[in-house]
């Protein structure tokens, strides 16, 4: 991912109180998705909550990316939605 070091991203993010904030390119490189991924789901809906602070800026708790996380945790493949 271009210009955020994943790594870096991910300690970061696990380091941070349930109140932190982070950019979709942030949080990109925390899940190993891509940041058109998340647009699509913003568009789409099903996605993990977020704000639009500004039009240009879009942000999301820390918080809500665990309990999305937790929502989609499933048992065995048979579960997952088609």
């Amino acid at each position: 991912m271009k210009g955020v070091n994943k790594e870096a991203e991910i300690e970061k993010f696990y380091a941070a109180n349930d109140d932190a904030e982070f950019s979709p390119e942030s949080l990109a490189a925390i899940l190993d998705v891509s940041t058109s991924w998340l647009q699509k789901k913003r568009c789409e809906g099903g996605g993990i909550p977020f704000a639009k602070v500004h039009y240009r800026k879009i942000i999301y708790k820390k918080a809500d990316v665990l309990a999305y996380i937790e929502r989609r945790r499933i048992q065995s493949t048979s579960q997952m939605a088609v």
